[in-house]
């Protein structure tokens, strides 16, 4: 290589050696001028406001409480009036004087052992299970909501990754071709850079192809009509804090089932299951209440009844339980009695494992986390400046630059990768815990 061909190189290096910055014209991704920047904190108010589908469960509870409005009612009475056509005494039609036949019959049913009353305990623990069902659902969303937003940070990251990598390989490229034309340089180490930074390029459209998908998801799932590309900003430092608090706080709960069940009672959804066994336990009253007889009240007038003018009467109808007391629906409801009880027992034992699993997730994550930011954050920005600056002096090869930077790139990607398993362990060990802190 001449002398003049590394001053060249020497040069060009100092001149390229400014801040990254990547230029607008040269980005795979769309350049976002304006975006909506949203932390993990936003997520609740922005889904409760604007989501569709918890818009739609939020429904579900009015129609429970109008179901309990109707059965609070009770049966209207029934009332029966006839009238004579023709009088076969004095063949007036429609005779409505002293001789005149009406007769007049008033019902009403009367509920009896709990015929009434069960329906409405079961309406109204209908009610409460569907409002926890409320509740479960927007935590399920905003769990959601909340996952997408970790893989939307970690996918923009790692475009920067790609987009510093990018701009640095520009730099190189752009002096060797300065100095192939010059004959300072081979025209295959040029090549091979030139394929380098293309597969970078390719590698980070794909990059942009995944951020646009998380796009939509978050836009759907909140309802954002206005198409604002959303930024995700997430705090390690008060990741690690909540992760930090969180930990102690179960740590001594674990061991003492009472102390855990303080965690686990106030979950939405095992709630929802305990009101569904509530309202199972008085479908079952209900239905065995059926069995009894059912009863109404009667009155009748008669003007003219074979008796003499103006007959008044009271008396009662009861249905007599004799072959059909109801018995399927009875096993009916005891079977789905039953079911309830299990369900909800299988939640209990679930949901205290999950937090316990996901309790160890958390502890897992945080010690790889703070090994790798204490080891890892400074060395890797000082290994990309230096693998360029060598590169240019000519003191490494090119095969020992490329493996340098995919050294860089895929501890980089580990980093933010590991980051990313620790913001979801977190998220689900809250949604365990239905944690309102943020």
């Amino acid at each position: 290589m001449k002398v003049t061909g590394i001053n060249g190189l020497l040069f060009l290096l100092g001149t390229l050696s400014c801040p990254l910055t990547a230029r607008a014209q040269d980005r795979l991704c769309p350049s976002i001028v304006s975006y909506r920047v949203m932390t993990l904190g936003m997520v609740d108010s922005m889904v409760v406001k604007n989501s569709l589908s918890l818009q739609s469960v939020r429904l579900e509870t009015e129609k429970t409480e109008g179901q309990l409005r109707q059965v609070s009612l009770y049966e209207n009475p029934q009332v029966q009036l006839m009238h004579n056509v023709r009088n076969p005494n004095n063949k007036r039609w429609l005779d409505t004087g002293h001789d005149g036949e009406t007769d007049v019959q008033v019902s009403q049913s009367i509920a009896i052992g709990g015929q009434h009353s069960n329906k409405v305990r079961q309406a109204r623990a209908d009610i409460k299970a569907s409002q926890a069902g409320y509740l479960a659902s927007r935590w399920e969303i905003c769990h959601e909501v909340r996952q997408d937003l970790i893989d939307l940070y970690g996918v923009q990251q790692k475009e920067k990754v790609y987009e510093r990598e990018i701009e640095s390989v520009e730099r190189i490229l752009k002096a060797f071709q300065e100095q192939t034309a010059k004959g300072n340089v081979s025209k295959m180490e040029t090549f091979r850079i030139q394929t380098m930074l293309s597969q970078l390029k390719a590698e980070l459209s794909s990059l942009c192809l995944q951020e646009n998908d998380l796009q939509a998801q978050l836009h759907t799932a909140m309802n954002m009509q206005d198409g604002v590309p959303v930024k995700a900003q997430l705090d390690d430092d008060e990741l690690m804090n909540y992760a930090k608090r969180t930990t102690l706080s179960l740590a001594s709960a674990l061991g003492n089932p009472a102390s855990l069940a303080l965690f686990v009672d106030r979950n939405p959804s095992l709630q929802q299951i305990r009101y569904q066994q509530e309202s199972a336990r008085y479908q079952l009253k209900s239905e065995q209440a059926e069995a009894l007889p059912h009863i109404s009240l009667m009155g009748e007038f008669d003007k003219n009844g074979s008796i003499g003018h103006n007959f008044f009467a009271f008396g009662t109808t009861i249905t007599v339980p004799l072959w059909n007391r109801n018995q399927g629906n009875v096993r009916t409801a005891k079977a789905t009695y039953r079911q309830a009880q299990v369900e909800r027992e299988y939640k209990e034992s679930a949901l205290r494992r999950q937090i316990l699993r996901d309790h160890q997730a958390v502890q897992t994550c945080m010690r790889t986390v703070e090994n790798q930011k204490r080891m890892l954050d400074q060395e890797l920005e000082e290994l990309l400046q230096a693998a360029e600056s060598q590169f240019m002096k000519r003191n490494i090869t090119l095969l020992e630059f490329v493996d340098l930077y995919g050294s860089y790139r895929d501890t980089q990607f580990q980093m933010l990768d590991a980051r990313a398993q620790l913001f979801k362990a977190v998220e689900d060990l809250r949604t365990d815990l239905s944690d309102e802190g943020k």
